[in-house]
């Protein structure tokens, strides 16, 4: 299971998962075409020409204030894995905890090299997501259902 949270400095929950539901954010941090429904079963179809590769999901649940969660496969395959996001608030004033659980991957070489190579997508995007909502004067909105 990957495990990470990053503290967002001037940022609400509902702001933070609004980047995570929201086409245009989401172009600009994850480097995707999000097609979504953030509803129970609604569809999470992010398309990433320069992969070029499609996630195909489902929303689990969404609670605009607190969580997203939502499967996880590639290309149409049969789901792996989920992911779940958290927003809560950080300890410094104005700030929001991002927490993003991914998995469980197998305990076999497909899933060792599933593990890897999503640790390594989120350790390059979690950064962006970041830098993406720091950026104040930016208007975003908020998570809604």
């Amino acid at each position: 299971m990957i495990v990470a949270t990053v503290l967002v400095p001037g940022c609400t929950p509902e702001r933070a998962l609004a980047a995570f539901i929201n086409p245009d954010v989401v172009s600009r941090w994850w480097r995707g075409e999000l097609q979504a429904q953030p509803i129970e079963s609604g569809p999470y179809t992010v398309d990433f020409p320069a992969i070029p590769a499609r996630l195909t999901g489902q929303v689990l649940t969404f609670e605009p204030t607190r969580s997203l969660e939502f499967t996880w496969s590639w290309n149409d395959d049969p789901p792996d894995s989920t992911v779940v996001i958290t927003a809560e608030p950080g300890n410094e004033p104005d700030s929001v905890l991002v927490t993003l659980k991914h998995g469980p991957h197998q305990d076999d070489a497909a899933g060792r090299a599933a593990h890897q190579e999503h640790w390594e997508g989120w350790e390059f995007f979690l950064p962006r997501l970041v830098k993406e909502l720091r950026v104040r004067d930016r208007k975003l909105p908020a998570a809604s259902a």
